[in-house]
């Protein structure tokens, strides 16, 4: 007997399910899936591969957020990604060893919100679209699932405050910029989060004036100082070194970035 009934109400602090390994063959047998028909894969076929576990989230509040996200934000775009992943990493309280289970993220695409990842991305291809619900790598190596991604994203932005609430801030400002989240995200230099701390750290420009919106740099800078910051770590490893002594680093790259641009527009 599995923890998952289709037919019932999400509910708060519902045990959660994951997906075994040869779920995703469905997503290929019955490709109608994958284009916004979630009905076409037979529950015959996917009860051997559900799983329970010992975990629960609060399922029917995250419902009622990715909803409302779905509304508010323009499909197929990513202008849902800052409050999603703020969302499922609030309401799925998991730690990073539980979360480092595929599986789970899994049951989110395929059984709990396919819907969303239907609002999310545009379907291109079969290929394209499966890796959106079945992560086909390691979390973060741009083909994770999209549910693993955001929580991930999240885990490694948010802080804590001192009266143990989490800033989920820092993780909207990672997000605000696709071009900032492919080139940190979508590489192995994601798992380190002092590395990834330090990027948003420095990359990410305060208001000047009171009542103002600061924003991430530009994309041409963000660009160039990513690139040059990767160069850098593989003559000295991002591995051992403290947030602090990657920010000096960062700021140094920067500004050399920043000095080159402004010479080539003159």
């Amino acid at each position: 007997m599995n923890a998952w009934d289709p037919d019932a109400d999400l509910e708060d602090g519902q045990e959660l399910v994951r997906l075994a390994d040869g779920a995703e063959s469905l997503l290929s047998k019955y490709d109608d899936f994958l284009r916004g028909n979630h009905d076409s894969i037979p529950l015959s076929e996917l009860e051997p591969h559900i799983q329970s576990t010992e975990l629960t989230a609060d399922l029917a509040t995250l419902e009622e957020e990715l909803r409302a996200i779905e509304s508010d934000t323009t499909p197929e775009t990513a202008q849902a990604d800052p409050e999603s992943a703020a969302v499922v990493h609030r309401h799925v309280d998991l730690t990073r060893a539980e979360a480092s289970d595929s599986g789970i993220w899994s049951a989110f695409s395929m059984l709990y919100y396919p819907w969303f990842v239907d609002h999310r991305w545009a379907f291109n291809s079969v290929s394209a679209m499966k890796e959106k619900f079945w992560t086909q790598a390691k979390a973060l190596d741009g083909k994770a699932s999209t549910f693993e991604r955001a929580w991930w994203i999240a885990e490694l932005t948010c802080e804590e405050n001192e009266d143990g609430s989490v800033d989920y801030e820092p993780t909207r400002r990672a997000l605000s910029k696709r071009r900032f989240s492919l080139l940190v995200f979508d590489t192995p230099m994601a798992r380190y989060e002092p590395a990834v701390r330090a990027l948003l750290e420095v990359l990410y420009d305060e208001p000047e004036d009171d009542g103002e919106d600061g924003e991430l740099a530009g994309q041409e800078i963000i660009g160039e100082t990513v690139k040059r910051f990767r160069k850098s770590g593989s003559i000295f490893p991002y591995e051992g070194q403290r947030r602090s002594d990657l920010e000096e680093t960062l700021r140094d790259i920067r500004s050399e970035v920043e000095k080159s641009t402004e010479a080539n527009e003159s």
